[in-house]
């Protein structure tokens, strides 16, 4: 019988669960456990329902089903307000839609929500994997549409996914015309972060433990291409935030602006540059790009005494790199920096020697009191900041399993447990400087890098993070001391994998991670391969916006509105060439339906046997002339023609499915 027009196909079912499927695996990362679990236990009864097990939830069950998930997200991020809890909001209701199925309309409400749903995790990640997995989500979506409006047998294929592939196939050229041409426009609104988001990989505060937990973590943080050659491993100190405030536990920044109320950030290309005057810049500088992953904090990185080369980028009094926005997707950008300066040599502003010598009361007694004694035995802060490194050489251990400290860290590490990772000898360091009376802060970032063999670009890994400390000294300025240099300096001049690999708690929480196979030749070409292709993706697509306009200039030689139409006007009919030539080859073939393409099978696998079909031959004398010749076939092929026949003729014909069972009993050769 035909299938009513209102009524949703059995293949639509079936494509739309996969739809949701999809859709809810891109999400998986960021979306709580039960939520996922919800949407799966949902897709069961969706099916039991159609299949008649159970019957349709009443409106006292969606209630009950709508309020649980909210009251779930509540609980797991105490706010609506933000990306997270929206884009969880959002799935729940997409996913509760599931059993609203009545008519087509409701399907193509589900279908049109999954579109939606697919793209946006765009606003959590847009590497080269989660593009390919979209691509997918919306092939299988588009099949869901196309089966939605199939009838009859046709609905029972795979018609539907190939004409979905076919048309995304279609699209690809003027997707690529409109990608190369059509100029960028920014957003038209904002999206709500999460204002309790942690940041990914280094954050704005610092506190023993924090880089041992990074050391775990073998993502990518960022990667930078530098113009000219690579500088030295040592000198790859990646300057990401300055933290002069210390509570007795934790070093935190003291904001964006600078160190007082009222400094201005100097953004790039303003012709006024505040704080140039503040260092001597000597020698030619480095020029480089970074391509920075998502970290949801507003500070960028780069070596020292950097200025920003690309708009929307300050530079702040301490020499950091700022942006007004967190970086929730991959940013790229240009800086130079001057690896050979001296940052306020002469003199230190007295409210800044203030800041940099402030410390709690009530932590750390014993540091105070030899900090005192030393400073009164060495005077020279320079012959000082050489003696505790001296001290630091002697007796302690630079490892990835620090022991727990207590209220006075700086003294439990300083004249007991002498074991600690970089956060615990910069920390340390900074306080007894501070207490000595010589002005300090704790700098954090990034240190060295590993250099890709082919790609000509660095992988700076979260592993890398490090912190290090810079000191005040007259007549050379801010100097950078790394006391984790003096007591591990094979860290500093290697990279940390090739430092840490064989140590203990190295990648502990990433155990299938392929760094932690990269002695095995092909593994780490393997990553090094993978990671080229996520840099080129990053750099040429995530990144066109930046090289748009000096590649429609090689193209146009000067960029102006007639010649970007013209441009836009051949490169689409370009692109739509393949699309016209196929619509006029389909409508030069034949239409058949499903009961000729049966018959024509038949008569395939006919020939095949040698009993090829005559010109003008009839179904029935066709079969009574094999019936003569194969009589071992003659009640196969019979049963095949009358079904055929019936189907075909009758006012009322059976269902097709009838009529692919008798194909499938004819052998095929």
């Amino acid at each position: 019988m035909t299938q009513p027009q209102w009524q949703t196909p059995r293949a639509a079912i079936i494509w739309m669960q996969l739809s949701v499927a999809a859709s809810l695996a891109l999400h998986a990362g960021h979306l709580p456990a039960w939520l996922i679990a919800a949407a799966l236990t949902v897709m069961a009864w969706q099916i039991c329902v159609y299949r008649g097990v159970i019957a349709h939830p009443s409106t006292w069950h969606k209630v009950l089903l709508t309020s649980a998930c909210l009251g779930g997200v509540l609980v797991t991020y105490d706010s609506l307000i933000g990306l997270e809890p929206m884009v969880a909001i959002l799935i729940s209701g997409f996913a509760l839609k599931l059993l609203e199925i009545h008519r087509r309309r409701d399907a193509l409400l589900l279908i049109y929500l999954a579109y939606f749903v697919v793209v946006v995790q765009c606003l959590f990640t847009q590497g080269i994997t989660t593009a390919a997995l979209m691509v997918a989500s919306v092939c299988v979506i588009t099949t869901a549409l196309i089966a939605v409006y199939q009838q009859g047998e046709r609905a029972h294929g795979w018609l539907a996914l190939r004409k979905s592939t076919l048309m995304l196939a279609q699209a690809v050229p003027l997707m690529l015309v409109l990608f190369i041409i059509i100029p960028r426009l920014g957003p038209l609104w904002v999206v709500p972060q999460q204002a309790s988001a942690a940041s990914i990989g280094v954050s704005d505060s610092m506190t023993p433990g924090d880089f041992t937990d990074l050391s775990a973590t073998p993502k990518v943080a960022f990667r930078v291409s530098f113009d000219g050659d690579m500088p030295a491993q040592a000198s790859l100190y990646w300057r990401g935030l300055v933290l002069s405030k210390f509570d007795g536990r934790t070093w935190s920044q003291l904001g964006p602006w600078g160190y007082r109320t009222g400094n201005l950030l100097q953004w790039y290309g303003d012709r006024a540059e505040p704080w140039d005057s503040l260092a001597e810049r000597r020698g030619q500088p480095l020029e480089y790009t970074v391509t920075l992953e998502p970290s949801n904090g507003s500070w960028l990185f780069a070596l020292a005494t950097p200025r920003p080369a690309s708009p929307g980028i300050a530079l702040t009094r301490d020499f950091r790199l700022y942006t007004r926005s967190p970086v929730v997707t991959e940013k790229q950008y240009r800086a130079q920096s001057w690896l050979d300066y001296k940052i306020e040599p002469e003199r230190l502003p007295p409210w800044r020697r203030s800041i940099e010598l402030r410390l709690p009361e009530g932590f750390n007694p014993k540091t105070r009191e030899v900090a005192a004694r030393w400073r009164e035995e060495t005077p020279d802060p320079e012959a000082l900041v050489q003696r505790l490194l001296d001290y630091y050489r002697r007796d302690f251990v630079y490892t990835l399993k620090p022991p727990l400290l207590g209220k006075h860290t700086v003294d439990e590490f300083l004249w007991q447990t002498r074991r600690g990772f970089c956060e615990f000898f910069a920390g340390s360091f900074v306080f007894f400087m501070r207490a000595a009376g010589v002005p300090a802060r704790v700098v954090v970032g990034y240190q060295g890098g590993e250099r890709h063999p082919e790609g000509d670009y660095m992988l700076v890994h979260q592993y890398d993070a490090h912190a290090w400390a810079e000191v005040w000294l007259a007549g050379r300025g801010w100097v950078r001391v790394d006391p984790t240099a003096a007591v591990a300096p094979a860290r500093i001049e290697s990279s940390f994998a090739d430092y840490f690999s064989a140590e203990e708690g190295f990648l502990d929480g990433s155990p299938l991670a392929l760094e932690r196979f990269r002695h095995i030749g092909w593994i780490n070409s393997l990553r090094l391969q993978l990671d080229e292709l996520e840099y080129a993706w990053a750099k040429w697509v995530l990144g066109y916006d930046s090289n748009q306009m000096t590649l429609l200039s090689r193209i146009l030689g000067r960029v102006d509105p007639m010649r970007m139409g013209m441009l836009l006007l051949f490169a689409g009919s370009l692109a739509l060439l393949p699309v016209g030539w196929m619509l006029l080859r389909s409508r030069q073939r034949p239409v058949r339906d499903d009961i000729d393409r049966c018959f024509l099978e038949f008569c395939r696998r006919m020939a095949r046997l040698g009993l090829g079909r005559r010109i003008g031959e009839g179904p029935r004398d066709y079969a009574a002339r094999i019936a003569n010749q194969k009589p071992e076939l003659a009640p196969e092929i019979w049963a095949l023609v009358n079904l055929y026949e019936r189907q075909r003729y009758a006012t009322a014909g059976e269902n097709n499915l009838a009529l692919r069972q008798a194909l499938r009993r004819i052998p095929r050769r």
